[in-house]
């Protein structure tokens, strides 16, 4: 357990204090401070660099090739719900059968928001349309003005995490689903590809950090309990069931 907490004290505040942009962040739920994701994730290509035109040319290869089935599949996912994992977990994952469920990961991911907007307002990155005139971005404005990490890649990671640990037996379907709605924010022209890779390891960060506190991990379990009776699973999973891929 002390090995556990400081692990924790190490990922948040072995870098020092937070920096400016980060000191005034709203009051969090469960973590202790602004995690720096500055330090943690890989910095955005220098504009106009080698790496930077890799990133563009990807986000323009997916706009030659996006069908429209893609681009309405990539659509519905442009909001930020959790309920759009009832793909996976069918029509009884809805937010009236789970009001336990609900709270807490909605508690969760404000944290994570608060994270997200810190690194944001640090690293500037300007989205796909902005800086290219070659794009033409789909699903509307963007709910954050820069890119980099991607915020709803990070909202669905942290996601995907937190349901992974209440239904084990469904972890490869769910992540599978959570690299479709990463793919689709390129879909769109909403990030480079850049933008969604930093974003799943924020959001993989941010999950592993609230994992290590302890009142989420007991709002978590209650929050487990309640998601596996309301979807039909056994109170306990089967282990060797839990981690195969159907």
């Amino acid at each position: 357990m002390l090995i556990r907490y400081a692990t924790l004290a190490l990922l948040i505040s072995a870098l020092g204090a937070p920096p400016a942009w980060a000191q005034n962040a709203q009051k969090m739920n469960y973590l202790g401070q602004i995690i720096d994701m500055t330090e943690l994730i890989p910095p955005p290509p220098p504009p106009d660099s080698e790496a930077w035109k890799q990133d563009l040319a990807g986000v323009l290869e997916m706009q030659e090739s996006r069908n429209e089935l893609q681009v309405g599949r990539a659509i519905a996912d442009n909001v930020l719900s959790i309920y759009r994992f009832a793909d996976v977990l069918g029509a009884k994952f809805n937010r009236a059968n789970l009001p336990v469920m609900d709270a807490v990961l909605e508690k969760a991911q404000a944290d994570a928001r608060a994270i997200l907007i810190a690194a944001k307002n640090a690293l500037q990155r300007p989205r796909p349309a902005a800086a290219s005139k070659e794009v033409l971005a789909l699903g509307g404005t963007p709910r954050l003005p820069t890119a980099y990490p991607s915020g709803g890649v990070v909202f669905t990671t942290v996601t995907t995490i937190m349901l992974s640990r209440m239904i084990p037996e469904e972890r490869f379907a769910l992540s599978e689903r959570n690299r479709e709605y990463a793919v689709n924010r390129v879909v769109l022209g909403q990030h480079f590809p850049r933008d969604i890779r930093a974003g799943e390891i924020a959001g993989t960060v941010i999950a592993y950090a609230l994992m290590q506190t302890p009142a989420f991990m007991q709002d978590l379990q209650a929050a487990r309990a309640e998601l596996r009776q309301v979807l039909g699973y056994p109170a306990e999973p089967d282990a060797v069931a839990s981690v195969k891929p159907k």
